[in-house]
Order: C-alpha cells, then structure tokens, then sequence
C-alpha cells in the first residue's frame, strides 16, 4: 500500500524512525510517528512486543510469524487498515494514502491498496482476531512495497 502505507506500517509495527521516507515532509513524518505511539504502547505490551524487539525484526528484515501476529493485528486494527472482524479495509487504506502520500506517488500507491484486498479471500483460521490475516496482510505490503519501487 505504498509510500503512506508503508511508512505507517513501519513506524506503527516497528515503533522506529521514519526519517528515510522521501514521500512525507518531515511535519507528516512526525504527525505520523505521533498517533502511532500510542498504538504501540497499547498493543505491544498485550503481545510482548517492545520497542527493542520491533527495531530487531524490522533490521532483519522479518515477516510476522507465530509468536507476533496478533500484534500486527492489533496495529492494523488501531491504525484502521483491518476492521473488527478482521478484514482489511482498502478504503480506509486509499483514504490514509490520499490524506498523506506525495501526489506525484498516489495512484501507484492506490494501486498498492487494491492489489491488497485479496487477502480478505483467503482462509483464515482465527476468524474475527485477524491475526493470520494480519499475517498475510503484512506480506501483500511488502511485495508492493518491492514491486512498485517505495523507498523506506
């Protein structure tokens, strides 16, 4: 899902700078960083997730596995980009990318949200909790991330 997506997703699932993203202002950079700390704070404890641990999985580069998938939920779910019931919602996504990504970026990056939503066709075995949609959600981003070229 994009610049925007990406980058909240960076900051939101790794509680970490920033501060290399070319497509936000160093103002939108921190307004982000901003609401994402208190979602951070509320979900990482529940899964034991800190600030250290999410520094470490995003320098290697991780993937959400087993033991942090429902943390990932739990930050989807804050941020918007999964509703209640565990699905991801593109029109929340598209709204994000419009309030925030660089306009020269937007369309790639609806594109990026679109291509997302076929994670809300495949089975999951935990239903309303998300967190193997979470799973998928988090690698669909990714490989957007690669293939329409996002920095971060």
């Amino acid at each position: 899902m994009a610049y925007y997506l990406y980058t909240v997703l960076c900051v939101a699932l790794f509680a970490v700078s920033i501060n290399n993203c070319s497509a936000l202002s160093e103002e939108k950079k921190a307004e982000i960083k901003e609401k994402l700390k208190a979602h951070v704070a509320e979900c990482g404890p529940q899964y034991g997730i800190t600030t250290e641990i999410l520094k470490e999985f995003k320098a290697q580069d991780k993937q959400p596995d087993d033991s942090n998938k429902c943390f990932f939920a739990c930050m989807f779910k804050k941020i918007g980009l999964m509703d209640s019931k565990g699905m991801y919602s593109e029109d929340v996504a598209i709204q994000k990318l419009s309030q925030y990504a660089d306009e020269s970026k937007l369309e790639d990056a609806k594109a990026a949200a679109k291509a997302c939503s076929s994670v809300n066709q495949e089975t999951v075995s935990d239903l309303d909790a998300g967190c193997d949609r979470a799973k998928l959600l988090f690698a669909c981003i990714k490989q957007q991330k690669e293939l329409f070229g996002f920095t971060v």
